[in-house]
């Protein structure tokens, strides 16, 4: 089962380059990370069916996890903030 999806920011922009993997799950996951190309895609081939959290970060942008149940193929959209400096 495969989970695609893009990665963008707040304003709905591509990120390239970013780097998206399992961060845990119901199932163990493969030790890989997937890299988004220039419009933002990625894909993961998740190991079984069941609920996965994939982490994604990108430089100049927040790190974030979100929760994906998979039992099919899934499109998934992931939204990074911008790192805000720190004072």
């Amino acid at each position: 089962m495969l989970i695609r999806g893009t990665v963008t920011d707040a304003d709905g922009v591509p990120i390239e380059w970013a780097t998206v993997w399992f961060a845990g799950g119901d199932h163990p996951t493969p030790d890989i990370a997937a890299v988004t190309d220039a419009s933002g895609a990625f894909t993961l081939t998740a190991p079984a069916p069941g609920t996965y959290r994939v982490g994604c970060r990108a430089e100049a942008h927040g790190q974030v996890e979100v929760t994906v149940d998979v039992t099919e193929d899934v499109d998934l959209t992931i939204t990074l903030p911008r790192d805000t400096p720190s004072a």
